[in-house]
């Protein structure tokens, strides 16, 4: 019998607890669980959104508010032991602080699943005409630093949420835990690039195959 690494039982964590936890707070926020809910998950979104792209430790709330909301709660492995936070809820703060910037006055579901942040980057590209997205996306995949990374990540969620495309914010949060160790980091910039790449193809294609297959109006119809 194969058992799971405490790294592999952290990521697994992580990613079912944010994923719900964007789900329900989607959920509530667009009134499919009544007007209360509605106004809970308002409040909620209102007071992550203050932290989206800051560093955790910038207040000393941030931590408490994450653990809180979220439902599942981590698992002992993802927890931290010490004055510092851990991998697992540095990256569970920063995705839903982040989603609660990118659903800042959405009337749509931006928690997609399966689709990656690259890939709706990519999308976005494809449709976009101003000729300084992809200069940006860039910029973010040769940040040297976390700080640096989520400036330019907090610019591409605000890009997003004006084009209303989403993303899967439970992979989100699994890609930011392993940005943060080096030996992961080169991995996931590659499959980042990729994903914005086949993003752009896709949406063209898509855009391609809708036009061709439209039927004209007969100028006597």
């Amino acid at each position: 019998m194969t058992t799971s690494s405490p790294d592999e039982n952290a990521r697994d964590t992580l990613y079912v607890a944010v994923g719900a936890t964007a789900t329900r707070l989607q959920s509530q926020i667009l009134g499919e669980q009544g007007e209360r809910a509605q106004s809970q998950a308002r409040g909620i979104l209102a007071e992550l959104r203050r932290n989206a792209g800051q560093p955790i430790d910038r207040d000393p709330l941030s931590l408490e508010k994450t653990l809180l909301v979220l439902k599942p709660t981590l698992n002992e492995n993802s927890i931290g032991h010490t004055d510092c936070p851990s991998p697992s809820e540095t990256a569970a703060f920063h995705a839903l602080t982040l989603f609660a910037l990118h659903m800042q006055s959405s009337s749509r579901p931006l928690h997609v699943r399966n689709m990656s942040f690259a890939g709706a980057c990519g999308r976005l590209y494809a449709h976009s005409e101003s000729g300084s997205l992809k200069p940006r996306f860039d910029a973010l995949l040769l940040a040297r630093s976390t700080r640096s990374r989520l400036t330019h990540t907090r610019s591409m969620i605000t890009l997003l949420r004006g084009a209303g495309l989403g993303f899967d914010y439970a992979q989100f949060a699994n890609d930011l835990r392993a940005l943060d160790k080096a030996e992961h980091r080169p991995g996931v910039l590659l499959r980042w690039g990729r994903d914005f790449a086949m993003g752009r193809y896709l949406a063209a294609e898509t855009d391609q195959i809708s036009n061709s297959t439209t039927v004209p109006t007969s100028p006597n119809s």
